[in-house]
């Protein structure tokens, strides 16, 4: 759930202002700043989407992954089993 964020906005006009700025540049700041701070910052069912994902792109990389290691492994395995015949071979 979102909680709106409190803002002054006649305060933030008069510190500007205040510091030198034109009203109607001031008046203009406040608006955009309030517009930006009422717009909705990620909720719950966004995370989740969010997290869901990044599960599957997860899920992609390691099928991806297992795919390019396969080859690899199963020449490892390969080679022990010839390594294991030649040394039966010799030794026995």
């Amino acid at each position: 759930m979102t909680m709106p964020i409190q803002f002054d906005t006649a305060q933030f006009v008069r510190t500007l202002v205040d510091a030198g700025v034109l009203r109607e540049h001031a008046e203009a700041h406040a608006d955009a700043l309030k517009l930006a701070l009422s717009q909705p910052v990620a909720n719950d069912a966004d995370l989740a989407i969010s997290r869901a994902e990044m599960r599957a792109l997860l899920a992609e990389f390691e099928i991806r992954i297992t795919n390019k290691l396969k080859p690899l492994w199963m020449m490892s395995t390969i080679n022990l089993m010839l390594v294991s015949a030649i040394a039966v071979k010799l030794f026995f």
